[in-house]
């Protein structure tokens, strides 16, 4: 006779009982569609982007989840390619001799997100992988060397990546890998950065005429505040929080997306600083977002990047682009010009 524990239980009819479908939570569902997205190697990911690339774009506006931020920089920079093929080579640029910049480097290690946990310590692993990355470099590439501001793009790539992948990921960067290479903001008289601020100036007259023409009642000019923004691509000006998403659409889509969001703060700002006079203009420009809950980032950040990514500026940037060429050619025609008279 059987025991009670043999009996079956009670039915309900229908097949054999099956456990009940998991139910993922909205950041569990998009954690596994970027997953997918990403991929195993770089080829699958270039092999989504090239199937579905407004796909890969409206979810990367979105914000690319926390625990593969690190990985989806590095592959849409091209920095994870860049470090397959040069095995080895961050080892070596770490231990080389002396650079005559190392000194430098030192001084502006501790001035680096100094109120980050990680970077807070004086020698402690963060100052030290983030000194490490910034002389690989200044080896790496002696013409640009090293300039005030790497610290901060470093900083945060340290922030979501070991220091090999922050190393290749700034080589792909500045070297352009996949997009325009930013190297001409850290090289001898910065060429990028003037190129910049003249194509920000001119956007602002567009998109800002009555700010733009305060500031020029003001004599207040873009290389006063904006210079940083391009130099440390926001991560100085902006709360972490905030950069890391605006880092997401830049790494997919380039540059522009600095500009974007450039325009995008001054237009939130815009009525704040036209009541404002030179003397507190250029400070409270230089500490975006004004007016702004810094203790919501995530907010700030959809807010912020609705507003930017709305605004299409390629097309005007490259006619401001070839207006800058045109006359800086026409400064160096007329400077030759002076030199050898007839």
């Amino acid at each position: 006779m059987a025991s009670s524990d043999d009996e079956p239980g009670p039915s309900y009819g229908g097949p054999a009982a099956v456990d009940p479908p998991v139910l993922l939570s909205a950041a569990e569902k998009r954690l596994r569609k970027w997953r997918r997205m990403l991929g195993v190697t770089v080829d699958d990911w270039k092999a989504y982007v090239r199937a579905k690339p407004q796909v890969v774009q409206r979810r990367t506006r979105k914000g690319v989840p926390a625990p593969l931020r690190g990985y989806a920089w590095q592959v849409m920079s091209g920095g994870r390619e860049l470090r397959a093929c040069h095995h080895g080579v961050y080892d070596e640029l770490v231990l080389s001799t002396l650079d005559e910049r190392d000194d430098d480097i030192a001084k502006d290690i501790s001035r680096t997100f100094p109120s980050h946990v990680f970077f807070a310590k004086p020698d402690g692993a963060g100052q030290r992988s983030l000194y490490n990355v910034l002389r690989a470099y200044s080896v790496y590439d002696r013409e640009v060397g090293y300039v005030q501001g790497m610290g901060f793009v470093a900083g945060l790539l340290l922030l979501h990546m070991s220091e090999e992948d922050a190393f290749w990921v700034m080589v792909a960067l500045f070297r352009g890998a996949v997009h325009e290479p930013l190297e001409g903001l850290y090289s001898p008289g910065m060429p990028l950065v003037r190129r910049c601020l003249h194509q920000l100036e001119g956007l602002l007259g567009e998109h800002l005429p009555r700010l733009a023409a305060h500031f020029q009642r003001e004599c207040v000019h873009a290389s006063m505040f904006a210079t940083q923004w391009f130099v440390t691509l926001f991560a100085y000006s902006l709360p972490l929080g905030v950069v890391e998403r605006v880092w997401d659409v830049f790494m997919l889509e380039g540059v522009k997306v600095i500009f974007q969001v450039g325009v995008a703060l001054l237009q939130r700002a815009e009525e704040n600083l036209l009541a404002l006079p030179f003397e507190v203009l250029a400070a409270n420009l230089r500490h975006f977002p004004v007016g702004g809950r810094a203790d919501d980032d995530n907010v700030e950040a959809d807010d912020l990047l609705e507003r930017a990514l709305a605004l299409r500026l390629s097309r005007r940037l490259d006619e401001l682009r070839a207006e800058h060429d045109y006359l800086n050619e026409r400064m160096r025609d007329s400077g030759a010009e002076r030199s050898h008279p007839p």
